[in-house]
């Protein structure tokens, strides 16, 4: 019998890390290795709840971030941004519902495998 969540030290192991580079990831210097936190986690737990465990610090996080730039905020780039972030919350619900928990881990695997092309491509080519 598999031991529970929160005694098993493996999910430790995994989940601090995680939090940690994600946390660092966040505020600047991590330089997007923040988007590993849930693949990372996702060894020892199912991906929707590693995604679910994660939502809680990135919510806390970035309610410090707009609170700390509360004062300074571009209203034309709010308009471009929360309706496109509404679409991706909706697509988000909607999907993690229709995929089965191998589906989720897959699809998962490769947006990051997409996400981290995108990111050094330009190293790549531009040098």
């Amino acid at each position: 019998m598999p031991l529970p969540l929160i005694t098993d030290p493996s999910f430790y192991l995994v989940a601090v890390p995680a939090v940690l580079l994600m946390g660092v990831s966040k505020s600047g210097f991590g330089a997007g290795f923040g988007s590993l936190a849930v693949p990372m986690m996702a060894l020892v737990v199912s991906v929707p709840e590693a995604a679910a465990i994660l939502m809680p610090v990135l919510l806390l996080m970035d309610a410090l971030g707009m609170a700390a730039f509360r004062k300074d905020f571009d209203r034309r780039l709010l308009t471009f941004l929360v309706p496109l972030g509404v679409l991706g919350i909706v697509l988000g619900t909607v999907l993690s519902n229709g995929f089965p928990t191998p589906g989720s881990a897959c699809s998962m695997g490769a947006i990051w495998q997409l996400h981290w092309c995108s990111c050094h491509w330009r190293r790549w080519v531009f040098g």
